[in-house]
């Protein structure tokens, strides 16, 4: 079975109760509840709730994406991979752009030997910040998949000088809370009757 996110955000009250990154008013997402949702994070690495991760502790729900990482401007981002990373800055031939910065997760899963489960938790990040605009977030962990290993996290923060340790960062665009649908991946074809 594949698992499909779906469009309609009607959240039972019971659930809606004990949830974060849900509506404020109601049980539909309405004007408003996106930047009531980013003023609830980020969350501290250690003291993520676990209904965020676990699919099973809120049953036909999908809960919102969130990347553990740090906030950091493309700017910076390409500062790190000139300073950290040349010959990846150099593949972007001639003048450097916005775009050197996607070279990035792909030299830090080489040199630290992120497992291929893991290559989707090492990424650069489209966040939402507290204040509802968007930003990069350089990720070493995605709510929906894992963390790379601790030690390799710790190892990045002291590469590129990171003075905090990496939080939980909502996503700039899985944000709410979805309904869980179910798709069959290969459905049996009906047979044929001949009358």
């Amino acid at each position: 079975m594949v698992t499909t996110r779906s469009t309609t955000n009607t959240i039972p009250a019971v659930e809606k109760e004990r949830l974060l990154f849900v509506p404020q008013k109601g049980t539909k997402y309405r004007k408003g509840d996106y930047a009531h949702a980013c003023k609830q994070q980020p969350i501290p690495m250690n003291e993520l709730p676990r209904y965020l991760t676990d699919p099973d502790m809120v049953p036909k729900w999908e809960a919102p994406i969130l990347w553990l990482g740090w906030l950091i401007t493309e700017e910076d981002l390409l500062k790190l991979v000139e300073a950290h990373y040349p010959d990846e800055y150099d593949l972007c031939q001639g003048e450097p752009d916005v775009d050197c910065i996607f070279n990035l997760p792909d030299a830090l899963r080489k040199e630290y030997d992120v497992s291929p489960r893991m290559h989707e938790c090492v990424d650069i990040a489209i966040v939402a910040r507290q204040d509802g605009t968007r930003t990069t977030a350089l990720s070493v962990g995605c709510s929906s998949i894992g963390i790379i290993k601790l030690q390799t996290v710790e190892d990045i923060q002291t590469k590129f000088g990171l003075q905090r340790p990496p939080e939980w960062l909502l996503d700039g665009r899985e944000w709410k809370w979805a309904r869980r649908t179910y798709t069959v991946r290969n459905p049996k074809k009906p047979k044929e009757r001949t009358i």
